[in-house]
């Protein structure tokens, strides 16, 4: 299986500054609405094509406010274009796949292609299917069928 590098919360520190504004923490009275640095993404550039890939991991993982629904699926075709072609040459739109709903050795390889175009970051939920299939057969003794 491959080991995907874990993302650190301040990975937004080695990004090009056109990626997003890092937010000072606060001190003082106002101290409890901001108490530690956070980073609040510049969609628009992100979302251009032009961002390094730790510039988006930073924005998917580190931002201050939710991601929006529209990026995981935009960030996918433009920064991951192996990951992407696999999941239009299988007729699967980003939801399928990214809900699960796609046989799980594609969903696994999309997943870790993805992982690998994004600089090698856990970004992608990843199931390692040999290792589900041993543990399977482990505790059952065989792979369930059912008619």
């Amino acid at each position: 299986m491959t080991t995907f590098l874990p993302i650190p919360h301040d990975l937004y520190r080695h990004a090009e500054p056109d990626a997003g504004e890092m937010l000072p923490a606060l001190t003082g009275r106002d101290k409890r609405y901001r108490p530690v640095e956070r980073f609040d993404p510049n969609w628009g550039y992100i979302l251009s094509g032009r961002a390094s890939t730790v510039a988006v991991v930073s924005a998917l993982y580190c931002g201050e406010l939710d991601v929006p629904e529209r990026a995981w699926p935009e960030v996918l075709r433009l920064y991951c274009p192996g990951a992407w072609r696999m999941l239009t040459e299988a007729g699967i739109s980003f939801e399928q796949w990214n809900s699960g709903r796609c046989e799980a050795v594609l969903c696994s390889r999309v997943g870790v292609t993805a992982n690998t175009e994004l600089g090698g970051y856990a970004v992608f939920a990843v199931m390692d299917v040999p290792a589900v299939v041993a543990e399977v057969v482990g505790t059952l003794g065989a792979i369930p069928t059912f008619s």
